[in-house]
């Protein structure tokens, strides 16, 4: 599997992950998704759109370069032909000339003189003998014209027969070439099929998300200006509202889904104060070098958060936390911390009798 590919295999699972931790955060995270989906199906379409272009153009030069080797391969069949009738036409005068020299020769000087001395005056004498010098030069001039036919024709010939396999070579790199291209275009077709097929999953989860927020923001009792509610319990004096900041924590999606679900495990769902009093502890434990330096190692540090083994966190993680969670779990991030318990590290229920600030349901000290 290529890099793209895995990738993409994180980027599913990823999505996947956030849909069964909880709406809000599914949210959250497919936006995210959506956005590198939709960039990266872009530019695997215009990979494939650029590929095809290319592709297109070699299967055109292939078809003109096909074209071409035909014309050159009949033109080297011609050529070789013309060379052949070269060659006969040169053996033909070349016998025809060999016959007259022979004739001539053969026949002895007597022959030649009866053809001089046989005219009939100094005219016909003259004449005679410049036909039998005429007739020579004829030979001498056929023969080197021919000789110079069968040399330009055999030339031609090996033109050509460079040229043919030129063609041919260049067709072998561009038939390579195309099927190196149609393996590209097959992977890249695959890549974006699969892209197409997560972003369609990651929209789908998007909207679920977003229609699964809605309903439950629509299920929440209205909240108060401070975001306390009243079923967290009684705060006794030394508690209160009064919040501090502190530089915000960079921090991932699932951090903000795992906090807002262990608040809820400890402090309930509607009372604000009592939600952000346990926040800050977690988020002092954070800071401080005694603990875990990150919100996970802090929660699930061993022995120290009951639900992280008793299976509440689990169900919470299941079925989403409450949006007051969500919300506290964020501004805890963004550095809101209760002043009253600005300095604990550690709490309990209220009910186990020991001293310290309670807010909400807890002691904190």
């Amino acid at each position: 599997m290529n890099k793209k590919l895995k990738a993409l295999a994180r980027t599913c699972t990823a999505i996947a992950c956030a849909v069964s931790v909880c709406s809000v955060s599914t949210l959250v995270y497919a936006d995210d998704a959506v956005d590198n989906l939709e960039q990266q199906t872009s530019t695997l379409q215009n990979q494939l759109d650029t590929l095809n272009n290319e592709l297109n153009a070699i299967s055109s030069e292939i078809t003109d370069l096909a074209s071409k080797i035909e014309e050159t391969d009949a033109s080297v069949q011609k050529a070789e032909l013309d060379l052949a009738a070269a060659k006969v036409n040169e053996e033909m005068q070349y016998d025809a000339m060999k016959k007259r020299i022979k004739y001539m020769y053969e026949a002895g000087n007597t022959s030649l003189l009866e053809i001089i001395f046989s005219s009939e005056s100094m005219g016909d004498f003259l004449n005679n003998t410049e036909f039998v010098s005429n007739v020579m030069e004829y030979d001498r001039n056929m023969l080197e014209e021919l000789n110079q036919i069968h040399k330009d024709v055999a030339e031609k010939e090996a033109a050509l027969k460079a040229e043919q396999a030129s063609l041919e070579e260049m067709k072998v790199q561009l038939d390579s070439r195309q099927t190196s291209l149609n393996t590209t275009i097959a992977s890249t077709s695959g890549e974006l099929a699969a892209s197409s097929d997560a972003l369609a999953k990651a929209k789908e989860a998007q909207a679920a998300a977003a229609m699964a927020l809605k309903q439950e923001q629509a299920e929440q009792p209205p909240q108060d200006s401070q975001g306390s509610g009243s079923s967290g319990g009684s705060t006794t004096p030394g508690g209160g509202s009064g919040t501090v900041t502190v530089p915000p924590t960079e921090a991932e999606t699932n951090d903000l889904v795992l906090l807002a679900a262990i608040l809820q495990c400890e402090a309930g769902t509607s009372d604000y104060d009592g939600l952000l009093a346990v926040a800050t502890v977690i988020m002092n434990r954070v800071s401080s070098g005694r603990y875990p330096n990150t919100i996970r190692g802090v929660i699930y540090q061993s022995g120290q958060f009951s639900p992280t083994w008793n299976g509440s966190l689990n169900r919470v993680l299941a079925n989403g936390p409450a949006s007051l969670c969500y919300q506290v779990a964020q501004d805890a991030l963004n550095g809101a911390r209760l002043s009253s318990v600005s300095g604990c590290y550690s709490f309990n229920a209220s009910w186990t009798g020991r001293p310290g600030i309670i807010v909400g349901g807890n002691v904190f000290f």
